[in-house]
């Protein structure tokens, strides 16, 4: 059987880019330090706003998100300072072993992945501990597909007067985020998931309180240095050092093409799809993870292995036959679990895709006794959302 060609993505990053966006980052170069770029970096740092809900601001950042999340560390605290890390996913302990790296004190909480986040125990770590200057939280990992609560942690984290730094790599175009609201002090994001764009290019959002931490910590660091950035972008409308142009380009195409559609419109899109695939896996009889009342993502669907099924042949299967590329699980799910991820250029055409694939799969792997249930429980969840 000949292979399927030019597979589709649906990983929870990096996702599949719209050819306007590829078409966009190949057109000829402009340079860095010209009145060309000025404009092009105010329209995507102008609507980058928008996205993380602030009217403060954007810096972009010549690195991928992780060099954001250092970023963010070393501009906020000086070495030596503590800071509570919730720790529910892999990327939350990364933001744990990030901080350790940058010489913080870390001290950790809610260290069980599958773990629902105790809001009261936040409250009571600050409460408890004066030394404890900051918090440090994922919005949506990828590796437990759970939303983690924002709103609420800020209000906690402000009532204590602490600094709350959010990764919302993986949920920013994908589902509402509000800095401002929220009393989100910064967040960061990156170009290869909501942004739908190719990997290479992190944002961050700052307050005004953020601005103020900015100036007490001792070693920011060289490379990713708020200030550096911001008066760059302030004087001249550019950036330190040679400039990505055409990942900015890239990214400046694919905000045109989320607020062409509307956010609101961009952000019921992911939460009508994610709803759609979650029904169509529990219809076929598999089971989601983490089990139980969980606020989830709609970025991406955490799915168990059925027993005695390798995840690596499920995703084989998916890649070679079908045309469709799906990520293994992370960490101690990496042989027990898929994640499917849909976020950014998604429609009803890629979950059908993905959901008609899996079904069949599982079908051969003796898993689904006949299919059909999950393609009506996809039909029947898109007609319950009126889409």
């Amino acid at each position: 059987m000949q292979k399927p060609s030019n597979p589709i993505l649906l990983t929870p990053g990096p996702v599949s880019v719209s050819p306007r966006v590829l078409a966009a980052g190949s057109r000829p170069m402009i340079h860095h330090r010209t009145p060309e770029f000025h404009v092009l970096l105010k329209s995507v740092i102008s609507k980058m706003k928008k996205l993380f809900g602030t009217g403060d601001d954007v810096l972009l950042v010549h690195s991928t998100g992780r060099g954001s999340m250092e970023g963010v560390l070393r501009n906020f605290f000086s070495p030596g300072v503590k800071i509570l890390c919730i720790c529910n996913g892999k990327f939350g302990h990364m933001f744990a072993e990030i901080a350790e790296a940058c010489d913080l004190q870390v001290q950790r909480i809610f260290e069980e992945w599958l773990g629902r986040i105790n809001l009261d125990q936040i409250d009571a770590a600050l409460k408890n501990d004066p030394d404890i200057k900051g918090v440090a939280t994922v919005h949506s990992d990828t590796s437990t597909a759970v939303i983690n609560p924002i709103a609420e942690i800020g209000n906690i984290v402000r009532r204590h007067d602490r600094l709350l730094v959010v990764d919302c790599i993986s949920s920013l175009g994908a589902m509402p985020f509000k800095l401002d609201d929220w009393q989100v002090d910064a967040a960061i994001t990156a170009s290869q998931k909501g942004l739908m764009t190719p990997t290479g290019l992190s944002f961050v959002a700052i307050n005004q309180r953020g601005w103020a931490a900015v100036e007490k910590a001792a070693k920011p660091g060289y490379y990713v240095n708020f200030k550096n950035i911001k008066k760059f972008y302030d004087e001249k409308c550019e950036t330190p050092g040679s400039t990505p142009v055409s990942l900015v380009a890239s990214v400046n195409e694919s905000l045109e093409m989320i607020f062409e559609e509307g956010l609101e419109n961009v952000y019921r899109r992911h939460a009508i799809i994610s709803q759609a695939v979650k029904s169509s896996i529990q219809a076929m009889g598999l089971t989601l993870l983490p089990e139980g009342n969980i606020d989830r993502s709609h970025s991406v669907t955490l799915v168990k292995a059925p027993d005695g099924i390798k995840t690596s042949s499920i995703r084989a299967i998916a890649r070679d036959k079908y045309g469709i590329v799906i990520a293994a699980g992370l960490g101690d799910f990496k042989e027990t679990a898929i994640r499917i991820g849909h976020l950014g250029m998604i429609t009803t055409r890629e979950a059908l895709l993905v959901i008609s694939a899996l079904e069949l799969i599982f079908f051969e792997l003796g898993v689904v006794e006949k299919p059909g249930k999950g393609l009506q429980a996809f039909y029947d969840s898109l007609k319950d959302a009126g889409w």
